[in-house]
C-alpha cells in the first residue's frame, strides 16, 4: 500500500513499483491511494515494513521532540 498526498504520475510510480519489486519480489502488489492529510511525501506498508518520509510524520516527530 502507498500512499501520498497527491496524485502520482505514472513515471513516478512505475518507478516506485520497480524498486519495491527488487526488495520485496516481482509477486508484489501494490495499491496507489491518495491520502490529503499526509500533507505531502510518501507512506509506504509492505506488510509490517513501514517506510513513512510524509510531511506530516515530520510534523509529529517534531512535535515530539519540543
Amino acid at each position: 500500500r502507498i500512499e501520498t498526498a497527491t496524485e502520482v504520475d505514472r513515471e513516478a510510480s512505475s518507478k516506485v513499483i520497480e524498486n519495491l519489486k527488487k526488495r520485496y519480489g516481482n509477486d508484489l502488489t501494490t495499491e496507489f491511494v491518495v491520502n490529503p492529510q499526509l500533507l505531502g511525501g510518501m507512506r509506504i506498508r509492505v506488510g509490517s515494513d513501514v517506510w513513512d518520509g510524509t510531511v506530516r510524520n515530520r510534523l509529529e516527530l517534531l512535535q515530539q521532540q519540543l
